[in-house]
């Protein structure tokens, strides 16, 4: 029996790809050679697969993989390579779906899954497009009418993320290699949000109060700045917080998040 060249890759690919290693079909026509069998060494790119799967994952991941410890990540990285296979062939893409994986696989421990959730969105800042950067003197020269009508771009790295447990903390003690705090749910009526952007090729995150979070989550949505100013005050209630929004303009043009003006 012979097979063409493009079933003969095919069938090699299925094989790579399969979740287990048995002795494909296509074994018969694979030269005997001095040392390892023919199935064994078909084996060794079943294994080199999942290998360099598991070490992408170790790579996005390095925080989450020292929080729980080799052992555990291995199981948990093994079992996300079975159910999920990858669909890019750039393999920085093949963790989107881990911390939703970690969320059903340990879900009496939701604090991991954040924190893998975090620690993507910190790759994800990192691989934005760049942007041109809004400076001041182009928001100084701007007439009330035009605050009024103007909306502001958001860098395409920034996300806002809401949490509900101290995986920030955690994160940082093992970026210190200190040991980590106790896993922590925040008790507060709202998740603290948290701003993630890339500043001079770097990620960084700080975190948002209640109002600021909601007038950047309307700026991302397109909306003008009187429009999500009014919404905030409106949040606010009886706090002025006109002092807080000035506040914002300075931070995010210090923070490098503000790119160009929109009408």
């Amino acid at each position: 029996m012979k097979l063409s060249l493009q079933n003969i890759q095919t069938d090699f690919q299925e094989y790579v790809l399969a979740p287990h290693s048995e002795t494909p079909a296509i074994v018969q026509f694979i030269a005997q050679q001095h040392g390892l069998n023919a199935g064994d060494r078909l084996a060794i790119y079943h294994n080199a697969y999942r290998a360099r799967l598991r070490e992408a994952l170790g790579e996005a991941f390095e925080k989450t993989h020292s929080y729980l410890g080799d052992d555990l990540f291995a199981e948990l990285s093994d079992g996300y390579i079975q159910a999920t296979p990858s669909q890019s062939r750039n393999l920085r893409w093949y963790g989107d779906g881990f911390p939703a994986y970690l969320k059903g696989a340990l879900n009496d421990h939701p604090c991991v899954a954040e924190l893998a959730t975090f620690e993507w969105t910190l790759g994800l800042a990192f691989d934005a497009d760049d942007a041109p950067l809004l400076s001041a003197d182009e928001l100084r020269i701007l007439t009330p009418e035009q605050w009024e009508r103007l909306s502001l771009a958001l860098h395409p790295s920034l996300r806002i993320l809401s949490l509900q447990w101290n995986v920030v903390a955690i994160w940082l003690a093992l970026e210190q290699k200190q040991i980590p705090p106790e896993a922590t749910e925040i008790a507060t009526p709202l998740s603290p949000s948290w701003l993630v952007w890339r500043k001079q090729l770097q990620p960084h995150f700080r975190s948002l109060d209640t109002y600021e979070a909601l007038a950047l989550s309307g700026l991302q949505q397109g909306r003008r700045f009187s429009a999500v100013c009014e919404e905030a005050s409106i949040s606010a209630r009886e706090e002025d917080i006109t002092p807080k929004i000035a506040g914002w303009l300075q931070s995010w043009l210090g923070d490098a998040v503000l790119t160009r003006i929109q009408w």
